[in-house]
């Protein structure tokens, strides 16, 4: 369910809107990252002639899920108190949920920028098996 944004709606409110709507994403993207992992790992033993994955990608991919689960868990819990941010009714309140909404963005960046890398990383080492 999308937040509607109303003309009455003041601009703390319109940004408390956007951003449940922001984490909504991470919360899906986080998950779709959960089996990407699994299918990447499958699709790379499939397409290499001696079906080994090598065991520093798997150490690698599996402190990636580890991370990627924690992360979820994180922004599950956010999620579910964020929604009591509309309920704030002085600046203090708004503040600490923004402070906290931008801790975690930067964590959640953090995260994807290092899975694409990992990424890159296995598809290179598909690229050398080839």
């Amino acid at each position: 369910m999308t937040p509607k944004i109303y003309t009455h709606d003041t601009e703390v409110d319109v940004v408390h809107k956007y951003n449940s709507i922001e984490i909504k994403g991470w919360i899906n993207q986080l998950k779709y990252i959960d089996s990407e992992i699994d299918k990447l790992l499958n699709l790379f033993a499939n397409s290499v002639h001696d079906r080994e994955i090598p065991e520093n990608i798997l150490v690698l991919f599996s402190k990636r899920k580890e991370a990627n689960k924690k992360l979820y868990e994180t922004v599950m819990s956010y999620s579910n108190t964020y929604s009591k941010a509309a309920e704030c009714d002085d600046i203090q309140c708004d503040i600490a949920y923004l402070s906290e909404y931008e801790r975690l963005r930067k964590s959640y960046q953090y995260h994807i920028s290092k899975y694409q890398r990992l990424k890159d990383t296995l598809y290179d080492q598909a690229k050398q098996k080839f």
